[in-house]
């Protein structure tokens, strides 16, 4: 084991056979790539068909950057991962978008690996990789021989393979790559609170959905998890500015869980740093304890301006009615969504407990009854993932799923020990942080089954696997 983690770590090999024709050959498709953009842009002026058209140049743009930088191609698809609309009515046809953007990044590694070696990964990502992998087999055995749902299954199994994105970062990312890889994930952030704002202040409505999912939640605290571990005063500042649009965004997502999930990353944030600190810079560590108050400032900060955005007798009373119905079964409107969420947790665990070892497979569909109209329905989703879990992977999908997790943060853990390189610790630290805070979410809603998040969190723990495996000496 040892020494095929060695391996891992090792920089990439030399070119292969026919590497110089190889790169000739990445050349002359570069160029064309660069050539159809202008082009497609043009026909799209000067034709009627001008939106089809300026998709495809859209497409043309995303393809040649992807080309000049492979890394761009995992940035964009989880950028298109974040903005799958589950409630748009094409759901279909935005996972086919986003499947296809997958195969294309599959083809720039086989493509790369013509004169680029692949990078082995390291026994700590692969264990439980191969563990869950299995359990997501499983659970798709036994939602086919069960009858279920293709389409419930196939967006089900598009979530759940989360994990695999890493195996792909772990081949175009590294130490030098994490510069470039929290600007990607703070650009995606701010894509994410301007159009949530923008929502907002069109329809003067709470929203949920795509308009306000967990991604900036995750951002905010990868960027305090920079903050504490910067050694620069104008990077920490930067990224204390930075907070004030991510925790607007999730101020306005009137949201428990997401709410309850930032404040235990951002916890677990500090309480890890605090220890490296004390490892690796202890001169530092007091004065790190004045970003404690600069964070209340900065949250003290995106309250008064979400006031001004909102009204703040109007922001107060909103987010005072949302934590007082938390536990409230009273017919209301705040308080309705308990009392469904209780019906739905019954006839989920009903159901569970009629395969509680394999679970009912991928697909499986419960059928409720909605509490205002009487209508039926029939959906497969459960606000608890580990409910949902269980109920459609058992108790073997849940064991396989802690068993993944536990590896991952067992392998941060000890890198933060480990490793000098403030960067490297900032994303080791960060991902354990962000999985703590996920997990909290997790327990009010299903996030994971979803590819906006399962595709942040993976991006998150896939640059982090990339620093690990780029590392001269990994255990």
């Amino acid at each position: 084991m040892a020494h095929s983690e060695a391996a891992a770590g090792t920089a990439d090999v030399g070119p292969a056979a026919g590497g110089p024709a190889a790169k000739g050959w990445s050349w002359v498709l570069l160029i064309g790539a660069a050539t159809l953009a202008p082009v497609v842009l043009l026909l799209a002026l000067a034709t009627d068909a001008w939106w089809p058209l300026l998709l495809l140049c859209g497409a043309a743009a995303l393809g040649t950057w992807s080309l000049v930088d492979v890394r761009a191609a995992f940035v964009v698809a989880v950028l298109l991962a974040t903005f799958v609309d589950y409630n748009s009515g094409r759901l279909t046809l935005e996972l086919s978008v986003l499947c296809a953007w997958l195969a294309w990044t599959a083809l720039l590694l086989l493509w790369r690996s013509a004169w680029k070696g692949w990078v082995l990964p390291p026994s700590g990502m692969l264990t439980g990789l191969l563990v869950w992998l299995g359990a997501c087999t499983l659970g798709t055995t036994v939602g086919l021989l069960s009858g279920n749902r293709m389409q419930d299954l196939g967006l089900e199994l598009a979530a759940a393979l989360w994990p695999a994105l890493g195996l792909g970062m772990i081949q175009v990312f590294g130490r030098k790559s994490a510069v470039y890889a929290g600007l990607a994930l703070v650009a995606i952030g701010l894509a994410h609170t301007g159009f949530g704002l923008t929502m907002l202040q069109i329809y003067h409505q709470r929203l949920g959905g795509v308009y306000f999912t967990t991604v900036t939640g995750i951002v905010a605290v990868w960027l305090w998890t920079v903050a504490l571990l910067a050694p620069k005063r104008r990077i920490r500042m930067l990224c204390l500015l930075g907070m004030v649009p991510m925790l607007a965004h999730l101020l306005f997502s009137f949201t428990r869980g997401y709410w309850l999930g930032c404040f235990a990353g951002l916890i677990v944030a500090t309480v890890l740093s605090w220890r490296t600190l004390r490892r690796f810079e202890p001169s530092a560590r007091s004065r790190r304890l004045l970003l404690l108050p600069a964070l209340l400032v900065i949250m003290a900060a995106t309250v008064g301006l979400s006031g001004l955005y909102f009204g703040g007798g109007d922001l107060g009373s909103s987010i005072g009615r949302r934590f007082g119905s938390s536990f409230s079964t009273e017919v209301s409107g705040e308080t309705l969504s308990n009392v469904a969420r209780l019906d739905e947790y019954d006839r989920a665990i009903g159901a569970a407990l009629e395969s509680p070892l394999i679970g009912k497979g991928f697909g499986y569909t419960i059928i409720t009854k909605d509490l205002l109209t009487g209508a039926i329905t029939e959906h497969w989703v459960i606000h608890n993932y580990y409910l949902l879990t269980w109920l459609k992977l058992g108790l073997l999908g849940l064991a396989a799923f802690g068993f993944l997790l536990w590896r991952q943060i067992r392998a941060a853990l000890r890198f933060v020990e480990e490793d000098s390189s403030w960067l490297g610790r900032v994303w080791a630290i960060a991902a354990v942080a962000v999985t703590c805070q996920v997990l909290v979410i997790l327990l009010t809603n299903y996030s994971l089954a979803n590819v906006n998040t399962a595709f942040t969190f993976a991006y998150v723990w896939g640059v982090f696997w990339a620093i690990r495996s780029d590392a001269p000496r990994v255990r």
